[in-house]
């Protein structure tokens, strides 16, 4: 290995652990103020994107739409019955699918 380099890994493995910090709390993989927001996050898929993936996989229509708790939450009609989902913004995947009740989706 390079000595630079060397040197560079040294000296990152004896630097001292920052005062206050709490080993037993763990690190936030994502801190960002748009997480569980009032709309999709910058990454998110489009609407109409999410929409055309549902169609193709056969939910067709899909009648009501809120963005909730950072999923989109939807009413989609599947084989004639009326489904209540939870989709990823992020990646348009399916995260929960049910038969539809009258609270499926808060207003």
């Amino acid at each position: 290995m390079d000595f630079i380099a060397t040197l560079l890994l040294a000296s990152n493995l004896t630097n001292p652990i920052p005062p206050g910090l709490n080993p037993r709390k763990p690190a936030p993989i994502y801190d960002s103020p748009d997480l569980y927001g009032a709309g999709p996050s910058v990454i998110a898929l489009a609407l109409p994107a999410i929409i055309a993936k549902l169609h193709y996989l056969g939910f067709r229509p899909v009648t009501r739409v809120r963005f909730v708790g950072g999923r989109w939450k939807m009413q989609a009609v599947y084989r004639g019955k009326l489904r209540a989902l939870e989709v990823d913004p992020d990646s348009g995947r399916i995260i929960a699918d049910r038969p539809a009740g009258m609270r499926s989706i808060p207003n």
